[in-house]
């Protein structure tokens, strides 16, 4: 737990010393994504008994609210499926996110063009849905229906392989695993 706060602090320190952005960098405050990706689940994998049959699903949007943040919604789905059980999982919650491409350029003294490739850190925090069904419960303990309430960091890249479009990475504690891929829009 004090890895997330530690995370968490260290976010809200690198907002409130940020810069003004220098002319030519980029700036988030009137920026919109909105992305779409998938995850590799960090219980429940390809092997064995079980088989997905959604596969770990996550969209979530960013809005600019500061030259290097950015705020949103996001939501997950995945269902996984055993011989005689399906769990289902849905996540909704906010994410924020830091952008520091800028502070590398300047750290490393580098030429980084940062309209097309985007380093951030993110924090995401929201309520996980889980759903069981089985049809035979003889015997099965621990699989119940719950929610919880769950908080993590992210650390991710984006791509802009046109102006708008691109692809990004993320690692950490996402809504469905700890790696997520996927294609995002800028406008």
């Amino acid at each position: 737990m004090r890895y997330i706060f530690s995370a968490f602090a260290l976010f809200m320190i690198l907002l409130v010393s940020s810069p003004d952005p220098v002319q030519g960098q980029s700036n988030f405050r009137n920026t919109s994504i909105i992305n779409a990706g998938a995850s590799l689940n960090y219980s429940y994998s390809y092997l064995g008994s079980r088989s997905v049959r959604i596969p770990p699903a996550v969209v979530f949007f960013e809005m600019g609210v500061h030259d290097y943040v950015t705020i949103g919604p996001y939501a997950a789905f995945s269902r996984w499926s055993y011989p005689d059980r399906v769990r289902s999982f849905m996540n909704l919650g906010m994410r924020g996110s830091f952008h520091f491409s800028p502070y590398l350029n300047d750290l490393l003294d580098g030429t980084l063009n940062e309209d097309q490739i985007d380093f951030y850190v993110s924090m995401i925090s929201g309520l996980e849905f889980r759903n069981y069904g089985a049809s035979n419960t003889e015997g099965v303990s621990g699989f119940t229906d719950n929610i919880r309430f769950f908080v993590g960091p992210v650390a991710g890249v984006r791509f802009y392989f046109t102006d708008e479009l691109a692809v990004f990475s993320e690692v950490g504690r996402g809504a469905l695993g700890a790696v997520t891929v996927g294609l995002a829009m800028r406008f």
